[in-house]
């Protein structure tokens, strides 16, 4: 990384003293299927210069800055205490050709293995089908999702018409 650039490990104490310094705070956290932890608090903000920016990209699963709330490309930015929020939902829709792109070369190969294989039979062969499916034949099979809507979860997947642990599939 560039010297200008500065890596941490997320605790409070980190964030809050990086706060101090930054002219730009870059949230970017994601726990598949589940709310963005908030580490940003407002009374933070008053830690901040003036003018500063945040930008949470977070924002789509809620948000990792408290005072975030979703905006447009029509009308990205808002200002709270002297801080400037950019908060765009689907940021990558800015570069839509080349979003686009990157999607589906990351994505084909799954899509090619379903495609060859079925739901059942991709699933049990590979553990990142596996760990994407979240739901199944009206059960939520993701901890994650379960867990934010305060469902019931399945520790199952589905193989040849009966749920079986992931364990015993692979």
């Amino acid at each position: 990384m560039p010297a200008n650039v500065n890596t941490i490990f997320s605790d409070r104490h980190n964030i809050r003293e990086q706060l101090q310094l930054a002219d730009l705070v870059i949230g970017a956290v994601l726990i598949p299927g589940a709310r963005a932890p908030q580490l940003v608090g407002r009374e933070d903000l008053k830690l901040m210069k003036p003018g500063a920016v945040i930008i949470d990209v977070a924002v789509d699963q809620g948000g990792c800055v408290e005072t975030s709330r979703p905006t447009t490309h029509a009308d990205p930015t808002y200002i709270i205490d002297d801080i400037v929020h950019y908060c765009v939902t689907n940021m990558p829709g800015a570069v839509g050709r080349t979003s686009t792109y990157a999607l589906c070369n990351v994505t084909f190969p799954y899509i090619e293995q379903l495609a060859q294989q079925g739901l059942s039979t991709a699933a049990a062969n590979d553990q990142r089908i596996a760990s994407a499916i979240n739901m199944h034949d009206g059960r939520v099979t993701n901890q994650a999702v379960a867990e934010t809507f305060d469902l019931e979860f399945t520790d199952f997947i589905e193989y040849d018409g009966e749920f079986l642990s992931p364990s015993d599939s692979f």
